[in-house]
């Protein structure tokens, strides 16, 4: 039956006020330490129950330890994995409650701590925020490493927390399965997925812009990213986060909740103390519903179960955390998030969407592209455009980015998916691209596809690896990874949009090329330019520039202050000077993404329907002679 009214504030007032979690009130800092600007919560009062096991080790340092409650069962039992809150510069495991009523329920519970923000700094861990997020993995599959030994069902570990603690279970639930296989440690090789999670204030991204959108008094998460604020400028902690946003967007993409949800997530289950007002200033916009109401919007999208909590809520079914968790953990499987997701594509009636066909096998891991293309074929082989997706090379996804705008047109289409800087370095990214092409050459007849007729385009870091595929073409060394060898990877026409064409010191006078400048960078080559200076420059198409190259299409705003236009600029120049046919459109009043990049800014001149039309007569003058 469902709760009244009345009965949720009462839940709700009790979790707030309880152990649940503990305050995101920062401790004071030291001089050097990035001081949280936070709203207080709610105070808890630790009230420790007795652990079947305490401060077990799980690392090295004095932080990385847990407790053990043990359910009494013959059975093994599954597992409340609880991540304390406090800003991620303070606050402890003994602020878990309600281990006795978990233990009644036959569900064991472990409470972590975890190397605060502060001492990450001081180690030389960056961003900050990575220690404590990488802990609760690290602490989770060491549990799980545990299972014999301590009675667990390891399929059925649930996490909860509160704020900082609630985001690092969100984390935890988004993000890729951090297993490795093949690691000679054998806690490395568990898993850290999740089978569902319940959480209290939970901050659900980690991306000021979203938090400046949602609230617009947001005032948290650039400690957790490392500034402190400038005084002398007048900049609070907030501001310079937000001023260095399009600098750390790979950070975000990696460690923001939002930026990672997908249609894989189990189960979630949120609660905050007052009703959300997007758009509004709250009381506390660290712990504000609207959180809530944005992860909700985006998971329910993805088909993901979402139960949102707060007062006056609507489609309420669970009294709180504990009893969501217990009905989870002791209940049957849930369907599994992909069963449930909502197509990715809606496409037009004239348009046929084929999705994750398998293109090649890298590594022992498939690769797939979505397939967009005419239901009626044409009488001929249709040319093809392969679709790249952006993402800073450590984020985004080929899902539902198939271009049946193009099917429209009598174009064969695919978005495709590739390795992620996080699952290999340079040159990954550029042989799975080349690997599709050679992949969709080999199976031109069976896809009724002219094999002469490829061309590609993609944005941002999408933008990057088609501008590659145009100009490392003819690269044979790039040809080795998932098979179709002696087939050629070479593509007939290139539309780039924003994407960066040159990595070097020359290319980037005033944005360096060392972690502090782009660890987004850094990560994908595998070091800073001096160590990988080889991988920098293959990287930079704009040096590749030869007479085989295919004509370009460029796009780049002019206010895109990730991707200065410059590099468009320089792009271009090496086209023309190569004899290559090439056009540059400069977007008026366009930021990174080809759009105005604030509500109320003048629009983009073309907008986007300009954009696509010229897109298409560029295909069309290239793919169709």
């Amino acid at each position: 039956m469902r709760p009244t009214y009345s009965l949720r504030l009462i839940v709700l007032a009790c979790l707030l006020g309880s152990r649940v979690f503990a305050a995101d009130t920062p401790s004071t800092p030291s001089a050097e330490t990035a001081k949280p600007a936070v709203t207080p919560i709610a105070k808890a009062t630790p009230v420790p129950y007795p652990a079947t096991l305490a401060n077990v080790p799980y690392g090295s340092h004095e932080r990385q330890v847990l407790d053990f409650y043990k359910a009494q069962s013959d059975k093994p039992t599954p597992l409340l994995f609880f991540i304390h809150g406090g800003g991620w510069t303070h606050g402890d495991k003994a602020t878990m409650g309600g281990v006795k009523a978990y233990l009644a329920a036959g569900i064991s519970v472990v409470a972590i701590n975890y190397r605060y923000t502060s001492q990450a700094q001081a180690a030389g861990v960056t961003p900050p925020v990575k220690a404590p997020l990488e802990d609760a993995a690290r602490a989770l599959q060491f549990v799980r490493s545990k299972a014999a030994e301590w009675n667990i069902d390891k399929e059925r570990i649930a996490a909860s927390g509160g704020s900082a603690g609630a985001c690092s279970s969100l984390w935890l639930a988004f993000h890729k399965d951090m297993a490795d296989p093949k690691s000679a440690d054998p806690i490395a090789r568990e898993s850290t997925r999740l089978w569902c999670v319940a959480v209290s204030a939970p901050q659900t991204t980690l991306d000021p812009q979203q938090m400046k959108e949602w609230t617009p008094n947001s005032k948290y998460g650039g400690h957790a990213f490392g500034f402190t604020g400038d005084k002398a400028k007048g900049l609070s902690q907030f501001d310079e986060f937000l001023q260095n946003r399009e600098k750390i967007l790979p950070w975000i993409a990696e460690y923001s909740p939002y930026a990672l949800a997908g249609a894989d997530a189990p189960p979630i289950y949120m609660t905050f103390p007052k009703p959300p007002a997007l758009g509004q200033d709250q009381d506390d916009p660290t712990h504000t519903a609207n959180f809530g109401v944005k992860l909700q919007e985006k998971l329910r999208g993805l088909g993901v179960e979402c139960e949102l909590v707060y007062p006056g809520a609507p489609d309420v079914m669970h009294r709180g955390t504990q009893d969501f968790i217990v009905e989870k953990l002791k209940g049957p499987a849930p369907k599994s998030a992909a069963a449930q997701a909502k197509p990715a594509y809606h496409p037009p009636a004239d348009v046929e969407v084929l999705e994750d066909v398998v293109f090649g096998t890298v590594d022992g891991r498939e690769l797939h592209v979505d397939i967009a293309r005419p239901r009626q074929l044409p009488a001929g082989p249709m040319p093809a455009v392969l679709l790249i997706h952006g993402g800073g090379w450590a984020g985004g996804t080929h899902k539902g980015y198939a271009p049946t705008w193009l099917a429209q047109h009598g174009y064969f289409t695919a978005s495709v998916e590739y390795r992620l800087s996080g699952d290999a370095p340079w040159p990954a990214q550029i042989e799975d691209c080349k690997l599709a092409v050679r992949w969709l050459r080999a199976n031109a007849e069976k896809y009724h596809v002219n094999p002469h007729r490829i061309g590609c385009m993609g944005h941002s870091a999408g933008g990057h690896l088609v501008a590659c595929l145009g100009t490392l073409g003819a690269d044979k060394s790039l040809d080795n990874a998932g098979g179709y060898q002696g087939i050629d990877s070479r593509v007939q026409a290139v539309v780039d949009e924003a994407g960066p064409v040159d990595f070097t010191p020359a290319g980037r006078p005033t944005l360096g090329t060392e972690m502090k400048d782009h660890p987004g960078l850094v990560k994908l080559l595998g070091g800073g330019f001096a160590e990988k200076t080889d991988a920098w420059r293959q990287a930079s198409a704009a040096l590749h520039v030869s007479a085989d190259t295919p004509p370009f299409l460029i796009l780049h705003g002019e206010n895109d202050h990730l991707v200065p236009i410059s590099q468009a600029e320089r792009m271009v120049a090496a086209l023309k000077s190569a004899g290559i046919p090439v056009e540059l459109i400069r977007v008026k009043n366009a930021g990174h993404g080809l759009r105005p990049d604030k509500p109320g800014d003048p629009a983009a001149d073309p907008d986007p329907e300009a954009q696509h039309a010229a897109i298409l007569a560029f295909f069309d003058r290239q793919l169709k002679k």
